[in-house]
């Protein structure tokens, strides 16, 4: 080794002493959270509307909503007043975030997903069919829910 390159290894190696120094026995690093937001309560009764993305069954209606929740699991039943859509809500809650399904007797479909703000449900429910009955053809046009308490 010669002089020249022996001056550059005695540095680096005394940067990364003093770096392994320096962390030993900090007590302030933090890193990113490893909780999720607390979930919003959805318990109780929503009253809003339901416009379905096909009008040419139903135009749009008033719509009612149930539900139960244990932490961030929600259980309930959602109905609209004219355009048929009766049935059972299953789903979870993560912050703002809410997934799940609905569900009627004897279709299949139904996958919902939305957001709340406040006082402020959103839904967006996919379409639902029987295929048993009627093959892929839909019979309740998904849509949007819009609800608040």
């Amino acid at each position: 080794m010669t002089w020249k390159t022996r001056p550059v290894g005695f540095l680096l190696s005394g940067v990364m002493t003093l770096t392994l120094v320096s962390c030993q026995g900090s007590s302030t690093v933090t890193g990113p959270s490893t909780h999720a937001s607390p979930a919003a309560n959805l318990t109780g009764t929503w009253i809003g509307t339901f416009q379905p993305y096909e009008s040419t069954r139903c135009s749009g209606s008033a719509a009612t909503a149930t539900f139960q929740q244990n932490g961030g699991e929600i259980t309930g039943l959602l109905i609209t007043s004219d355009c048929g859509v009766a049935g059972a809500f299953k789903g979870t809650i993560e912050g703002e975030m809410v997934l799940g399904k609905f569900s009627m007797a004897g279709c299949t479909g139904g996958g919902a997903s939305g957001t709340i703000s406040g006082s402020q449900l959103s839904l967006t429910i996919g379409d639902l069919t029987k295929p048993l009955v009627t093959g892929d053809r839909v019979i309740y046009a998904g849509g949007v829910v819009s609800l608040s308490r």
